[in-house]
């Protein structure tokens, strides 16, 4: 069973939301009522700060871009390759459309970064050409990982179809993006992984939450973030769990339990 995510995408967006949120520090305050779109992972004014960074040629922002853009992930000459099914096993095992998929997905993201930095349509085009293939032809993800698959491609392809959706002049087969997202991504994620390591879980309610909010669906979205608090207290040992940590729900309770997914850490520290 493959447990590790890899680091496929560009760097940009970790020096971005890093940029913003150690910049700007807003207080805590209760859920809008109402989605806001783009969101999912970066809002409209995240965008804007980095392609404001970006323009002025500040640092680490236009380094970060100048990589993102050299990147093959962002290449113009990239062509779909969609499946209708992706079939994936531990360890790639079998890999049938997996990496595939992940990197359309990625690409699609960063193609919908660079459009939105540059104003080039030529990106937002590519990236709805990658997302209206895929939307236009797969129906299952299957074998042993196919959750992780799932959550993997699933949650780049909702932040590249937020910013294309809400910031470019038009895409109509946004729908048809919904309806995939809905029928094929969402039926693997929806009852979580709890007896999985948790990046597994953690990364399926990612995307949940992407689909969510794409779908403005607040049922599905309240279900996302009431499973992550349930899961978050299982990676986090306060000393007011006791003697070993909260276990992580699927049955994983008992001290011996716990340990192993704790891969076997004995010994605990408040916080």
């Amino acid at each position: 069973m493959k447990f590790f995510r890899q680091r496929l995408g560009p760097v940009l967006v970790l020096v971005m939301v890093t940029g913003v949120l150690t910049s700007v520090s807003p207080p805590v305050a209760a859920a809008p009522t109402t989605f806001a779109h783009p969101g999912v992972l970066v809002s409209r004014a995240q965008l804007d700060f980095v392609r404001g960074r970006v323009q002025a040629n500040a640092q680490p922002w236009k380094a970060a871009y100048d990589q993102m853009l050299a990147s093959s992930y962002a290449s113009l000459s990239r062509t779909p390759r969609p499946r209708a099914v992706v079939e994936c096993g531990s360890y790639s095992n079998p890999n049938n459309g997996c990496t595939d998929e992940r990197q359309d997905a990625i690409a699609a993201y960063t193609d919908a970064l660079v459009w939105y930095i540059t104003r080039d349509a030529r990106y937002a085009n590519k990236a709805i050409a990658l997302m209206d293939a895929w939307s236009a032809t797969i129906q299952d993800h299957t074998n042993s990982n196919a959750r992780l698959q799932t959550g993997w491609a699933g949650s780049s392809w909702t932040r590249a179809a937020e910013i294309i959706r809400y910031t470019y002049t038009s895409w109509p087969n946004a729908g048809r993006f919904g309806t995939m997202l809905r029928n094929v991504y969402l039926p693997e994620i929806y009852n979580g992984a709890t007896t999985s390591n948790g990046n597994w879980e953690l990364v399926m309610l990612e995307t949940m939450l992407g689909i969510s909010v794409y779908l403005e669906d607040r049922a599905l979205y309240d279900r996302a973030i009431s499973m992550f608090r349930n899961r978050f207290a299982a990676f986090v040992y306060l000393a007011t769990d006791g003697s070993i940590p909260r276990g992580p729900g699927g049955g994983i309770d008992t001290p011996s339990e716990i340990i192993n997914y704790w891969q076997g850490q004995s010994t605990f520290v408040d916080g």
